[in-house]
């Protein structure tokens, strides 16, 4: 178990929620300062160690300093709840849900100098709570967004703890025995034996790195690598497990998980290796694959359907110095994930976990960009254009999943939005779609007014929608043909037709308030007493409330476009005429084979236009008559 500190991310999240006071009922205390004092504390729910209030020995040291069990008070109101009868996890959990609910449409903008102080404070009182100061396991998370914090270092260099050598930021730990096995069986690769890889500045000095061949069943996984970190996180949030890389276990979970990502471009690597392996992979000193993650699982299958040929036993690779930071490693991945070998595109939601997951180390995006061969000689406005498009395309969009799994009290469990590139049953491209309305209408007071939202249905609106993806199926094709698919109902431009009409605004917020965020435990479990998937869960969900969500949807449909109204002969009229009269009406643009074809179809308007005129006046003489005799 080691003390991690809170990801910038996190504390910039905790401190936008704020609203600028301590999450405690009734208490005013700031917690920045007019002049940018840091006040507030950020304290555990669960305690991040053994001796502390509330510890659970269950979480994950990254549960341990996740958003959801971090909670900030003023330093009185941090003593007073570490009274743990009075105070339990689920009072503390209220509390913190109720006081950040009121802040979420209105977050306070937090500056990364203010997140770089809310560190240092949160590192100096550890250090004073344990008389004298841990060492932090920071492995490159002490990076904030703009600029490093000098925090505590990992206590070891190269997984040893000698202190005549220097320390190393960020430095990866080092497996002795797994370097031990690695260091045995490399050998000297045939011709070409030397490249130059995308490592620091090697490439730019054109330095050379030796090319060795090493057995496949020595090299490991990795269960960081972003092709597969949403199934990972999920995995870990299900089970309640961190996964342990070294494990076998886990190296068969991960080969499941890289098998699944996309079976397409596994079947087209294999049929490249089975001629030649191009390009080396890059491994760390004890053996764990940053790029050739797919190869391995490929080779594996060919040396076990080709009876061991050993043409297919051993991978070529290039070994990392014992000096290689975790930021290193993400700056190599980044690197190299672009280059085409038969590799699977990662899927949007792990692209954008691996986007923040590298913003939280120090690895900005603009950095990340410049990493990317497609945009490297791109000018600074351009790359400043392209990261406005990845945080629109990306990064809004996982913000917006964070806050749907939170909602569904299912927060980590990515693979109920994606499960793979192309997963047709997936939810990712409706939070693409939805959070532009998020953040250019319901975050904007203006925009707010505009459309009508009164003070209060800013999450009520949100949590309807939310609800509208979760059910992800219309349940018929007619009502996709009046609502369209759901990612194209929650777009900006359709989403305002609906805000506008104060109708359909109530049927939508009725989704919100009839329908229940989860089912009961006893829903979950099938009649054997075995626990649906998530996925089957949101289905049996989505049938519960199938009449909720649906009724109110083709309620609020109607209100928006008028069909009741429309049906009415009047409206009707009206929109013959529209058409008769429509611009594109033009004689001179119709082609001359159909003019008989026009003379046709206007004798049968004109007749009935005379008929439906007769109709009319008929009525209207009946209607004078029955006025005249009621007269009289």
């Amino acid at each position: 178990m080691a003390r991690l500190q809170p990801k910038p991310s996190t504390v910039k999240k905790l401190f936008a929620l704020s609203g600028n006071k301590c999450a405690f009922p009734t208490c005013k205390t700031p917690m920045i300062s007019e002049n940018g004092e840091i006040i507030g504390e950020i304290c555990h729910i669960e305690a991040a160690n053994e001796e502390g209030e509330r510890f659970n020995a269950n979480q994950s040291d990254e549960d341990r300093r996740g958003f959801e069990n971090l909670i900030l008070l003023c330093s009185n109101h941090h003593k007073e709840t570490n009274d743990i009868k009075q105070y339990t996890v689920e009072i503390l959990k209220k509390l913190k849900a109720e006081h950040e609910s009121k802040h979420v449409f209105h977050p306070r903008q937090v500056s990364d100098q203010e997140v770089s102080k809310a560190i240092e404070k949160y590192i100096e009182q550890s250090n004073s709570n344990q008389a004298g100061g841990s060492q932090f396991n920071n492995q490159a998370e002490n990076q904030n967004i703009g600029s490093q914090i000098g925090t505590q270092n990992i206590n070891n260099y190269m997984g040893q703890g000698n202190d005549t050598k220097p320390k190393i930021e960020g430095l990866r730990p080092v497996d002795k025995e797994l370097k031990k096995a690695i260091d045995e069986f490399r050998e000297k690769a045939s011709p070409p034996d030397m490249t130059v890889i995308d490592f620091r500045n090697e490439e730019s000095e054109g330095k050379e790195r030796a090319i060795e061949t090493i057995p496949h069943k020595f090299l490991k996984f990795r269960k960081e690598n972003g092709r597969i970190k949403s199934e990972v996180l999920s995995h870990e949030k299900i089970h309640e497990v961190s996964l342990d890389e070294k494990e076998d276990e886990t190296q068969d979970l991960l080969r499941e998980f890289l098998e699944k990502s996309d079976p397409e471009k596994k079947d087209a690597l294999k049929e490249q290796l089975r001629k030649i392996q191009r390009h080396p992979a890059i491994i760390t000193c004890d053996g764990f694959l940053i790029n050739g993650n797919r190869r391995k699982m490929v080779y594996e299958e060919l040396y076990s359907e080709s009876n061991e040929d050993p043409k297919y036993e051993n991978m070529r690779v290039v070994i990392l110095p014992e000096t290689v930071t975790e930021l290193d490693i993400s700056k190599i991945e980044n690197r190299y994930q672009m280059q085409d070998e038969g590799k699977s595109e990662y899927s949007g939601i792990n692209r954008a976990i691996t986007l923040r997951d590298n913003i939280d180390k120090g690895y900005n995006l603009k950095a990340q960009l410049r990493d990317d061969p497609r945009f490297m000689n791109k000018i600074n406005s351009e790359l400043d254009t392209e990261v406005k498009k990845i945080e629109k395309e990306l990064i809004k969009p996982l913000e917006a999943v964070d806050r749907y799994l939170d909602a569904f009290n299912k927060p980590g469990l990515y693979n109920t939005i994606s499960e793979s590139v192309g997963d047709k049953q997936g939810r990712w491209q409706a939070f693409i779609d939805y959070s532009a309305f998020y953040s250019n209408c319901l975050m904007k007071a203006e925009k707010r007014r505009e459309l009508g939202i009164k003070d209060g249905e800013e999450g009520k609106i949100e949590n309807a929608i939310f609800k509208i993806i979760r059910k992800r199926s219309l349940n018929s094709k007619e009502m996709e043909k009046s609502l369209g698919k759901v990612h194209a109902f929650v777009r900006a431009s359709n989403l305002k037709k609906y805000i506008q009409n104060e109708i359909a605004k109530k049927h939508l917020i009725n989704i919100s308030n009839q329908v229940e965020e989860v089912l009961s435990e006893r829903e979950k479990i099938d009649e054997n007493g075995t626990k649906y998937s998530e996925r089957e869960i949101d289905e049996k969900w989505g049938n519960k409330y199938k009449n909720e969500i649906l009724g109110n949807l083709m309620q609020a449909y109607k209100a928006v476009y008028n069909q009741d109204e429309r049906d009415k002969p009047l409206d009707l009229l009206e929109d013959a005429l529209k058409k008769l009269n429509h611009e594109n009406l033009k004689i001179k643009n119709m082609d001359i084979e159909h003019y008989s074809k026009a003379l046709e179809l206007c004798k049968k308007i004109s007749v009935k236009a005379d008929d439906i005129y007769s109709q009319v006046d008929h009525s209207r003489g009946n209607l004078k008559k029955l006025k005249t005799k009621h007269n009289h």
